[in-house]
């Protein structure tokens, strides 16, 4: 299904009856990556996948999509379907734009969950990375993203889940150019969330990888696990849908039966 925002298409799906889960995935993914997740919960939560700006079957606004740009796409898809309030699951990239969605609409929000993601901006380091990036893109595309996605995965996910992988890579390989720049650029550029994290009034979790090189799981636990209603680490790296399925699983079901 679609809906019109700013001009573009935004794609989604939305299945199941319940109170309201929208799934958001990271950087090169699409709501494909849910695929996994949507029969075990649909029985009893409405479960809505939105492919972000530039992935998926969503078009570009622009040449940067801020996370601030995003979560305001993820709020038109919401009116759309004229639901008052969300749980949020969202995977890297898609757990920032949660961040921004509880900054913007608070009232919109009952729950978010940060899988492999963080409240916390770019480092200087990142952003050099991401520049990069950006500048390969251009001219390397293909190979950029073969390089840079395989690099999310732990050895032992990399070796036991070859099927997997490359499922996720071809879809990674279907995000244009554009959507590439815009996002990493958006991310490059995203705010420090922290406080919107520690003040804000929805139910918070965490859900990191032990071996995640992008989001350092023993700093968060420092920084925000007593800010938590949910804390886990995984043993895997940056892709726990794919690394520990099972296990995420089980993190997800305990995350959707908090309550305040």
């Amino acid at each position: 299904m679609t809906t019109t925002h700013k001009g573009v298409q935004l794609f989604y799906t939305d299945t199941g009856k319940g109170e309201t889960v929208v799934l958001l995935h990271g950087f090169l993914e699409n709501s494909t990556m849910w695929n996994f997740l949507i029969p075990h919960i649909e029985s009893r939560h409405r479960i809505l996948c939105i492919d972000l700006l530039g992935h998926g079957n969503s078009e570009c606004t622009g040449y940067i999509h801020t996370m601030d740009a995003m979560a305001t796409a993820v709020c038109a898809v919401i009116d759309h379907l004229q639901i008052d309030i969300v749980t949020i699951i969202g995977h890297s990239m898609g757990g920032y734009v949660g961040c921004a969605f509880a900054k913007a609409y608070p009232e919109k929000l009952k729950a978010l969950c940060l899988l492999n993601s963080s409240p916390l901006p770019d480092s200087s380091e990142r952003k050099l990375l991401r520049t990069r990036a950006n500048k390969m893109a251009k001219t390397q595309y293909t190979q950029l993203i073969r390089m840079s996605f395989l690099n999310l995965f732990d050895d032992k996910t990399k070796k036991t889940f070859k099927k997997e992988i490359t499922f996720a890579l071809n879809e990674a390989l279907k995000t244009k150019v554009q959507g590439y720049i815009a996002a990493n650029s958006g991310m490059m550029f995203r705010e420090d969330y922290s406080k919107i994290w520690i003040n804000g009034s929805f139910i918070k979790a965490m859900i990191l990888g032990e071996e995640d090189w992008i989001v350092n799981s023993e700093i968060h636990k420092n920084l925000f696990m007593d800010y938590c209603d949910y804390f886990k680490i995984l043993r895997n790296g940056h892709m726990s849908h794919i690394g520990q399925k099972k296990s995420l699983f089980v993190s997800l079901e305990q995350f959707l039966t908090q309550e305040k």
